[in-house]
């Protein structure tokens, strides 16, 4: 397995490979040589391999891997037939001139890796940064237009023309139901792009755990009607230092998740609870589930399981923003699944201070 994939990136560097590329690497080993054949007549050259670093970091940072060893290989030839006895002959006879080209073949095909590295890390670089950019852009002009759809679809759902009409009224209520879906979608793609570039800035403050469950149900309750809801808040849980408004988007996403991931009818538990240190906001669902090997795959960014991919509409954002907006409050998340088809459980992690008066207190005098 990892011989064919050596050889399949073996082979598309090889094929992407120009042939001007080539060229111009030969090119800068002959300017270099020139330079160097003029100033072995004024002065003596021992070793000139190093010199030849130049011209294959060069090669690496710019076209990569293969023209970076060409060129390598070239500067080889080149030494050995212009420097090195006897000269003008691609035999070297002395060992100290082996073991310096040697050498320089091994520091080559590392200076030349690390190079193509770097350069293949700024081009990912750049290529997350134009597309952070397009889904800000493309999102930011998607939203107005919704927006009006949204509320005109609103109006006519809640028009007595419409509301009677048994054919008509079933149609405007999908189409409501499908533009809040990607309206949905669309937020998670900002939120996600505003999370890369601009970063999250918590604004803490004292919130009983209850009050960020119900806000969350209360927002997500047209997606959970289709489904029975368990919830169970522990009585006198302490209070949270947090952000209410980032950890209810959370939430929300959890509940989100489960909801499109679970049958209708099935039981959603929602648990609010204190365990140890941590207090753990639970979301259970009687779903598909996720097979051991997916455990920290389905907290990445636009990461979906290929059982669920043509079955079910999602951007692969819900889990990843969630996790990222926990974080940014001090918490953490965590996911459980039994294997695929067995259900899930999601928890939100969230710190609880030792002496919650002592925090207050200090906040009153500020």
């Amino acid at each position: 397995m990892v011989n064919g994939e050596w050889w399949r990136k073996l082979r598309n560097s090889l094929i992407a490979v120009r042939p001007g590329e080539i060229v111009a690497c030969l090119l800068m080993i002959a300017v270099f040589t020139a330079a160097l054949a003029a100033l072995s007549q004024v002065m003596s050259l021992e070793y000139v391999t190093i010199v030849y670093l130049i011209p294959v970091m060069v090669a690496a940072t710019r076209w990569g891997v293969v023209p970076a060893v060409i060129t390598a290989l070239a500067a080889v030839a080149v030494c050995a037939f212009f420097f090195y006895p006897p000269i003008h002959d691609l035999r070297v006879e002395k060992i100290e001139h082996i073991a310096d080209l040697a050498l320089f073949v091994l520091v080559a095909v590392v200076t030349g890796r690390l190079a193509t590295t770097a350069r293949e890390a700024e081009m990912r670089t750049e290529a997350e940064t134009l597309r952070e950019a397009m889904i800000g852009a493309v999102s930011h002009e998607l939203r107005t237009p919704l927006s009006s759809i949204i509320g005109s679809v609103s109006v006519l759902a809640a028009s007595p023309e419409i509301a009677g009409n048994a054919r008509l009224s079933p149609l405007v209520k999908g189409l409501h139901e499908e533009a809040e879906r990607l309206n949905e979608h669309i937020q998670n793609l900002l939120d996600a792009t505003r999370i890369k570039t601009e970063g999250i800035r918590p604004n803490v403050e004292w919130v009983e755990p209850g009050d960020i469950v119900n806000a969350a149900l209360e927002r997500k309750a047209e997606l959970l009607a289709k489904h029975r809801l368990a919830v169970r808040v522990v009585p006198d849980l302490p209070l949270v230092r947090t952000d209410p408004a980032l950890i209810e988007k959370a939430l929300g996403q959890l509940l989100e998740n489960a909801a499109k991931y679970s049958p209708a009818g099935s039981v959603i538990e929602v648990i609010a609870e204190r365990r140890d240190v941590p207090l753990r906001i639970v979301v259970r669902d009687q779903g598909a589930g996720f097979a051991p090997d997916e455990r920290e795959m389905i907290w990445e960014r636009f990461y979906r399981s290929p059982r669920h991919r043509d079955r079910i509409a999602g951007s692969g954002l819900g889990l990843w923003i969630a996790r990222a907006l926990t974080r940014a409050c001090g918490g953490e998340t965590e996911a459980y699944s039994a294997g695929a088809g067995r259900g899930a459980t999601f928890s939100l992690l969230l710190p609880v201070h030792p002496n919650p008066e002592r925090y207050q207190f200090e906040d009153s005098d500020e």
